[in-house]
């Protein structure tokens, strides 16, 4: 009876050995988990940040671009009404293409 006991005894402690290596491989994972999500947050962040400023510089680049093709198309028609003599057409192109209301 008593080796029954002691074995019994045995059994249980290794169950609790069992239990409590479980539950520090547990909070192991879970501390490693956290780590990797952080880092992969981190990461989508910097790409987003990157994304983000190629986008903007795209789009300023776009912007240059528009207005410079604005302002010779402006240039062009204003030498154009200029050659022509009518300088109140000239003022009037050169006044609506600056307030955005002439062609574009």
């Amino acid at each position: 009876m008593e080796e029954i006991l002691g074995r019994i005894l045995g059994i249980e402690a290794e169950a609790r050995a069992i239990v409590s290596e479980a539950r520090e491989a547990a909070r192991m994972l879970r501390e490693q988990m956290r780590k990797e999500i952080e880092e992969m947050l981190t990461q989508a962040r910097k790409e987003a940040k990157r994304e983000a400023k190629a986008l903007q510089e795209k789009a300023r680049q776009e912007a240059e671009e528009e207005r410079a093709r604005i302002l010779s198309q402006t240039e062009q028609e204003l030498q154009h009404l200029e050659e022509k003599g009518d300088f109140g057409k000239a003022v009037n192109y050169v006044v609506k293409a600056i307030s955005g209301r002439g062609e574009s």
